[in-house]
This record gives C-alpha cells, structure tokens and sequence, in this order.
C-alpha cells in the first residue's frame, strides 16, 4: 500500500487544482472569525456566494405557430411541391408533400396560415399572376381534403413579384416557382 500513497497525493492534488481553477472564487465564503466575548454577540451565518454567475437573459417563449412554420419550412427544404407544367394541377410528388405539411398543420388546428403561390419572371406577368394564385388555391384545396380547416388557410398569388434567386438562371427559375407558409394572412398587409 505504501507504493501507492503518493499517486494517492498526488491525485488529490490534482483535484483539488482541478476544483480551485474551475470554481475559483465562486465557492462560498464563510465571514471571517470575529472575536467575541459573549455568545450573544456571535453574528447570524451568512450565506454569501460570491461571484455568482449573472442571471442570464430571459428566452422569449416561442409560439405555437413559430413552432409550426419552422416544421413546414423543414419539410419544404429539399421537397418541392410539383404541379403539371403551366398547371395548377398537382403531381403525385407535390401530393406526398402536402401530406407531410398536412399532418404539421394538424398538430394545432387554431394557427391560421397563408399559402402563398410564386413563379418565375418567364410568359407575361398577368399569366403568371393568374397561375401563382391558380396554385396557391390548389395546395389550400389539397390541404382541406387531408382534414385542415378551411378557415385557417388564405390562398394568396404572387406572381414573379418575389423571387427568391436570380431570374435569368433556369436554376434560379425553379427556385422562383414555389408554394410557400405564412402565419397568418400576411400577404395582405402592406
């Protein structure tokens, strides 16, 4: 056992370094002895933490329909919803991704959402007004039929007035043409 003893020391040590320099001055610290001459003049304990850590900011809670948006945005990274050439009807593939975004919405049946509809810049602009709000009310049509309430979705067209990549790219094109979620009829406000 005596072999031992000094890495037993040496150990402590070391924890008790460990300990000093992570917890440093934030260990608590009696008041210093006073000398008294009667025991009714010893001071109350004093539990003082110095150093203590500053309150750290409140989090600001985050609302159902935050909540909810980010879902949707999560399930619509990667996944287009895929509608027929100049069409708004839906394809197989846009189906399967409102259904995902269905089930999301039906999670909480009280945030109401707008379903907004984009194109790219290419045909004229009234057409692709026509068509934006076309497919805008398909999704809300489709997301009814899977068991959302009607009340809560606003279908609203963009047209080409808000592209999201450079237009004159067919890369930047696709990305333009788009079904997005808002909370709320956002679309309205100025």
């Amino acid at each position: 056992m005596q072999g031992k003893d000094p890495f037993l020391i040496l150990l402590g040590v070391g924890i008790l370094g460990v300990t000093f320099f992570f917890c440093g001055e934030r260990v608590v610290k009696s008041p210093p002895p006073v000398a008294v001459q009667t025991p009714s003049e010893i001071p109350p304990p004093v539990s003082n933490i110095t150093g203590a850590a500053p309150s750290s900011p409140a989090v600001p809670p985050v609302s159902a329909a935050a909540v909810l948006k980010e879902k949707i945005d999560t399930v619509l990274i990667g996944n287009m919803i895929s509608f027929r050439l100049n069409s708004a009807i839906l394809l197989p593939e846009g189906k399967a991704v409102l259904n995902s975004v269905a089930a999301i919405l039906q999670e909480d049946p009280t945030v109401p959402f707008e379903v907004g509809g984009h194109t790219d810049n290419v045909g004229p602009e009234q057409s692709n007004w026509v068509l934006s709000e076309q497919r805008a009310k398909a999704v809300v049509e489709y997301l009814i039929s899977r068991g959302v309430a009607a009340e809560r979705l606003t279908a609203k067209g963009y047209g080409a007035s808000r592209p999201i990549a450079d237009g004159t790219t067919d890369e930047g094109r696709q990305q333009n043409r788009r079904i997005e979620f808002s909370i709320g009829a956002q679309g309205e406000q100025p």
